[in-house]
Formats: C-alpha cells, sequence, structure tokens
C-alpha cells in the first residue's frame, strides 16, 4: 500500500465521494453516505495519485474497512 493511501482517512475518502463523478462498474465498490462508488477509483482520487498508481483492489478494500466503510464484491456486503 502506498503511503498516500497510507495516510487516508475515512474524511478525505468522503470529501473526494462528494466530487466523484467518474463511475463505471466495478467489482468491489464502497457505500460512502447511501451512494456507492468503485473502491479502488474512489480510493486513488482521494489520496491524489494516479489511476496507474501500484495499490491494487484488494489493498484499497483493506484501507475502506480500516476506516470504517461498506464494501461490497459484486453487490454483496463483505
Amino acid at each position: 500500500m502506498s503511503n498516500e493511501v497510507r495516510r487516508l482517512k475515512r474524511a478525505d475518502i468522503i470529501r473526494a465521494a462528494k466530487s466523484f463523478n467518474k463511475f463505471r462498474s466495478a467489482k468491489w465498490t464502497v457505500i460512502v453516505e447511501g451512494a456507492e462508488y468503485p473502491a479502488r477509483p474512489l480510493v486513488l482520487e482521494a489520496a491524489g495519485v494516479s489511476p496507474l498508481d501500484r495499490n491494487n483492489s484488494h489493498q484499497a478494500v483493506r484501507k475502506l474497512q480500516e476506516e470504517g466503510f461498506e464494501v461490497r464484491y459484486e453487490g454483496k456486503k463483505v
């Protein structure tokens, strides 16, 4: 997990979600304030790193879970 992602806090992810408008279908998603977002792209956006960053979906999901978010895989809560 990159340092930028490691430093993320819940508030950073919520702030990024409010301005996040690039949604494409994703296997891993996260619920933020009642709305569903693709997990990895949202984490990378919140961290301010490139979509080509080396962090994978599993690392993004772990960070989201650490911050107390509901994470889903193919629509099912994990």
